[in-house]
Order: C-alpha cells, then structure tokens, then sequence
C-alpha cells in the first residue's frame, strides 16, 4: 500500500516568512498579482473609532503579527524577517470614510474598488481598517484588509474573532472539524488528509516481468523499485498538473485582463442543508455554483465552454493559532453544466477530493523554497502565466454562529475577499448560519458584462438548493443583492 500524506506541516512560530509567504511578498507590488485580502462588514450602526482602535490595540496584543512588518521594503530579499514595529500604534491602522448620504451597498462596494489597491504604508505592518459612515438608517460599514502575508484564510477568521465583542467570540467558528472516515474506506484509522492507493494489483505484471530479469534479485527489492519508480512518476505528473502549466485559460472569453477590480456581493440561503442532502460541503456547492454560474455566463455570450480551470487552496493549517499561512494551493478543471446539479455536484465533489489527494501537495514549501531563489524579474513573469492559465479561484471559509457584535454594533453582513491572483474572477464565501455569504472580485475586462454574470450565479444557486431539498419544486430561493 502506498500512502500519500498531507500533513506534513505544522505551525511553528517563525521569525522568518514562509517561502510561500516570501513570494507573495515579493510579488504583490505587481499590479497584476495583488496580495490583498479583506472582508467587509455591514453594520447596524457606527462604532466609535475611540473603541475600535481599543479593541484593534488588544488584538495585536494577542496576535503579534499584527503589529509586525517583513524587514524587506524593496521585496528583493529570499527570506525577508518578521520585525517589530517601532512605535506601534493601532490608531494608525484606522481610516474613516462617508459615502454620500442615504448610502447604499453598492456605495461602499464602490469604495472598496478604490481602497483595494492602495499600497500599504512600508513602516507599519501591512494592513488596515477603513470604517465607513452615511449609510441610509445610519448604519455603517467596516472594511478590513491586509497583506496576504498577515494571514490566510482561516488565520484571518482568526484574527476576526478577536475584534468580536464577548458575547459573539464564544460562538464564532475558527476552525472546521476533521472529516470523519466514511462508510467503506478502506483504513477507517487513517489520519484525515491521506489518501491510499494500492499499486500491487497494477503493477503485478511488470513486477513479473522485471523478476524473471533478476532471477537472483529479492521480490521485495523489486517491488521497492517499481513502487520508487511509481512513486516519481506521481509526483512528476503532478507537480506538471499543479505548477508548470503550459497552456492558457480554458475560456475563449477572459483572455484580456486589467489592473482594476469590480466588486460584488451575493448572499444564497439554504446552502448548509443543500450540501448536505448532495452529499459533500459548503465547499462543494460553492464550487459548484460558480463553475455552472461561469457556465451559463459563456453560453449566454454565444461561447459555450464544457470546462473551466480552477484554483483553490487547500489548508495545511493543524492550529488555532491567529495569523500566518499554512495552506497549499491546488489547481482542478471542473465541468460546468448545469443540466443535471445532482450528478454535476458528484462529478465536481469527486474531482475536488482527488485534487487534495495530488503528491505535489507534499512539495508546496519546496517548490516555493526553489521559486524563491529565483530574481523578482524572473518570479513575476512566471506566476503571470501560471495565473493566466487559472479561469477562476473559489474558497470556502467558516463564519460565525449566531449575532455577531464589534464594539456594540451588530454585524448584519459580512463578505470576504480573496487576492486578485491575476485571474478573472475569485469568489471567496463566509458559510454563515445556513448561507454562503459570497465576496466575488471581478476583472472588468475580463468579465464585460457583470451583471448577466451575477443573474447566472443566482440561477446555478437556486438549481442547486432545488435538487437539494427533499421535496423538489417546491418554493424558490432568490438570493439577494447589492
């Protein structure tokens, strides 16, 4: 039996970045790869910025990469170092902004487009907190981002927890459960992360055939060759699928690309139990949905396109500790039609399960350890084209459980945001309650017609959530949005 294991990482405390965090360092003051993350948080009122700031000191007493900078202003060192900030001040961190007044959503979401590619200040750790005010009925908004070298994705869920108030933290979801072995595997004591493949059966014939060659050679010596043998091929056909694709994006309508962002939000109820009754995750359906979305959005502009190329991350994470990255990422061609959701959601949570289980996972820390030693020059151009094959990027995050309270203000609505990765469209989704609350970054000259596209989301979610329920055709589900 050959195993394949994931877990090869854990979460050590480092004075110096990661090699993946050392090249998203180095490359995210390329316009076209932007490191930043952010989430967005509507709020029933404005919070003080006197208490905000408290609350923001206190979190960076508890995650001490908040008040930390990588000592590497001109992002040319390998391995930049992770150093204290000279007179950190939270306050420093904080803007405030007001939208017109009787603000709107779309109001905000605008504002984001502008903050989004802001450089962050080379003195200070690399991230910020803008609080938005003259929204209608006095409520407010608070956008939060930072450098992807902060945190990943569940780090960053992290992070949030601790600006939660104290009735919302006991509540708040950081980390998911490990997945429980389901009925028929093979090793029910399997550690989560590993996938087993067993080779004998195949290679029997040609362990034969090389026996008959060795008379004298013991049958284990052989079986190691072959399974070595084996085991190089794996790997070199994998890190081929994962890091050196050759050739473009899958779609014949995303080729162009710009250095701007459009900004959107859809919200889709009912999401938990579809998934569930579908028989995978949150994660699944959100592939899913986007794949059938982009789907529909080609057939709709006269392009049909059978499959896209995704690029999703996978967490490594064994921690709750806030901050810092621990994940890999993956890339998947998925289908994207939208005829049969059952079937289509099966064929989709399968190719995702094998995606996780690729021995190129293995090498994540060393191929970016070998790009790393690369000149900047050199590294910009390749991730341009390695991003360049990617249709579209996905994650699924945890959110939060019950109200949610920041400085006494309750969060009505919260959206993530991935990085702009240099692809048309990344679509990052908080699995709040029974919803998938969906922060989509657009490539206008990528995606010309932004509006049919968020219509064709909305009707591969609903296609979903129907086959989902246990009674069909019955009710609707309209997502809202901004």
């Amino acid at each position: 039996m050959y195993t394949v294991s994931t877990r090869w990482q854990t979460d050590p405390v480092s004075d110096l970045l990661s090699p993946i965090e050392a090249v998203m360092w180095r490359v995210g003051n390329d316009t076209t790869l932007r490191m930043t993350v952010g989430t967005l948080m509507m709020l029933d009122r404005k919070p003080s910025r006197e208490a905000l700031v408290e609350r923001l000191t206190r979190a960076a007493t508890q995650a001490p990469v908040l008040r930390r900078r990588p000592d590497d202003p001109t992002r040319l060192r390998r391995r930049p170092e992770w150093i204290d900030c000279d007179n950190f001040n939270a306050s420093d961190h904080v803007r405030t902004m007001t939208v017109p007044s009787h603000g709107d959503l779309r109001q905000v979401l605008d504002l984001v487009e502008l903050i989004e590619p802001l450089p962050f200040d080379p003195d200070r750790s690399p991230w910020d907190v803008t609080l938005v005010d003259g929204l209608e009925g006095e409520r407010a908004a608070l956008y939060l981002r930072g450098h992807h070298v902060v945190a990943d994705g569940l780090g960053g869920i992290s992070l949030l927890r601790l600006l939660l108030d104290e009735q919302g933290r006991a509540k708040a979801t950081t980390n998911p459960r490990a997945p429980r072995p389901r009925a028929g595997d093979a090793e029910t004591t399997r550690r989560p992360g590993t996938v087993t493949i067993d080779l004998r059966s195949a290679i029997r014939p040609l362990a034969s055939g090389v026996d008959a060659a060795m008379k004298f050679a013991p049958v284990d010596a052989v079986d190691d060759v072959v399974h070595a043998f084996q085991r190089s091929l794996d790997v070199a056909n994998s890190v081929s699928r994962q890091v050196l694709i050759a050739e473009g994006p899958l779609s014949p309508l995303t080729s162009s690309r710009s250095v701007t962002s459009r900004f959107e939000v859809l919200s889709g109820p009912g999401a938990r139990r579809a998934s569930i009754a579908l028989g995978g995750s949150r994660n699944d359906l959100l592939v899913a949905v986007v794949a059938c979305g982009l789907g529909l959005y080609h057939e709709r502009l006269g392009e049909p396109c059978p499959e896209l190329r995704l690029a999703t991350p996978i967490s490594l994470r064994r921690t709750g500790r806030a901050g810092g990255n621990w994940f890999a990422p993956i890339r998947v061609e998925v289908p994207t039609s939208a005829d049969h959701p059952g079937p289509q959601f099966g064929v989709i949570a399968e190719r995702l399960a094998r995606a996780r289980g690729e021995p190129a996972l293995r090498l994540t820390a060393t191929l970016a350890s070998g790009i790393g030693h690369l000149p900047t020059r050199l590294i910009v151009p390749f991730l341009q084209a390695q991003a360049d094959s990617v249709d579209f990027a996905v994650t699924a995050l945890p959110g939060f459980a019950g109200v949610r309270h920041i400085c006494e203000a309750t969060i009505e609505e919260s959206f993530p945001f991935g990085p702009r990765l240099g692809c048309p469209m990344n679509v990052s989704a908080f699995g709040n309650e029974d919803r998938l609350d969906m922060g989509i970054a657009l490539d206008p000259a990528a995606i010309v017609q932004p509006d049919v596209l968020l219509d064709c989301l909305q009707t591969a979610f609903t296609s979903f959530v129907t086959e989902g329920k246990p009674t069909r055709g019955k009710g609707s589900h309209a997502l809202p949005r901004a």
